[in-house]
């Protein structure tokens, strides 16, 4: 059997368990550890933490530099963080203990124009010590950038890209419930908005992915989150949400060159909802509106891509990439060694 790809995992919150699950059915990977902040998980073995009947003989720790040096990964697998300063402490770790990275932080998927400096640290650092790093998942990592771009390699020629997603919050998980701000006053909102402390992250960076993979010469960038309120009052499994209050939001990024309209992203993420869709249209030869039935989950599926993208990750060239730098992934055998 070829050896294992050894791993480990920072950041035990929901994705970063559902990660720890997934990677366990993989017989091609090994999880050594998981590092985690926090204190009343130190010590405990991961199988307490995601419902296994028995031990799994799979520490959580509280030091990363301390596990890298102890178990040796090839990959980590970061769950703990969407802004790339929460994260770069973690990225520089990881990089110089030879250690390459897949993230599921959103601002990692693109940084290249919001945080230049600081991608071209990272890229540079990475390049010397022979490590790849990658920021993926569903939203951004597929479906309103890499989707978009995948469906023009049937197109002999492409005007505009427009993607629109829209997600029934009431089956989401309760962080990303609480950090679009649901029972919130409309004021409430936009002032934490505007200090960035809620709303989706990544939707610039999935439109600056895309105008980069069509070389689409984009002047200007117009990006814009308002709250969705309540007709009534809801209850989530986590949230009460009285009428007028905050029920979900609206995120729109649109790129231009000039005047013109070459790129537009829709988000609406909220409770008052039939159904979620997604819905990609392409004005080119042909034209093409792909539409996704119920959308793609997104929990699940960030998972997936975190995990599915692993072998392509190590199979790429060394230093920051995006998603069009590495071979498309695909779902990954857990019966392959």
């Amino acid at each position: 059997m070829p050896n294992r790809i050894k791993i480990i995992l920072v950041g035990l919150g929901p994705i970063g368990v559902e990660t720890c699950k997934l990677v366990l059915q993989k017989k091609s990977l090994n999880l050594l550890a998981v590092v985690d902040i926090d204190s009343k998980k130190f010590g405990k073995d991961l199988g307490k933490f995601i419902g296994a009947k028995k031990k799994l003989n799979i520490p959580i720790v509280e030091n990363l530099s301390s596990a890298l040096h102890k178990f040796h990964p090839e990959v980590a697998i970061l769950t703990s963080g969407s802004r790339l300063e929460s994260v770069k402490e973690d990225l520089f770790t990881c990089i110089e203990n030879k250690v390459s990275i897949i993230s599921s932080c959103e601002e990692l998927l693109y940084p290249f124009i919001s945080n230049p400096a600081l991608a071209e640290d990272i890229d540079k650092k990475a390049k010397e010590k022979f490590v790849h790093i990658l920021g993926t998942g569903v939203n951004p990592g597929f479906i309103m950038d890499i989707a978009p771009l995948f469906f023009t390699s049937v197109c002999s020629n492409v005007k505009t890209i427009k993607a629109e997603r829209v997600v029934d919050l009431n089956k989401r998980r309760k962080p990303l419930q609480a950090k679009m701000g649901l029972g919130k006053t409309k004021s409430e909102f936009n002032q934490m908005v505007k200090v960035k402390k809620l709303g989706h992250v990544g939707l610039l960076e999935s439109a600056q992915l895309i105008a980069d993979g069509l070389r689409m010469n984009i002047s200007s960038y117009k990006e814009k989150i308002t709250p969705i309120l309540a007709s009534k009052n809801f209850t989530t499994k986590y949230f009460q949400i009285d009428k007028g209050k905050v029920c979900g939001m609206n995120h729109v990024v649109q790129g231009f060159y000039g005047k013109q309209k070459l790129i537009s992203l829709d988000l609406q993420m909220r409770v008052d909802l039939y159904k979620s869709f997604d819905k990609i249209i392409v004005d080119g030869t042909p034209k093409l509106n792909v539409i996704v039935e119920n959308g793609v989950f997104g929990d699940t599926a960030t998972v997936a891509m975190l995990v599915n993208c692993i072998p392509s990750l190590l199979h790429a060239e060394f230093g920051l990439l995006t998603m069009k730098n590495i071979q498309i992934p695909n779902y990954l055998n857990p019966q392959i060694g």
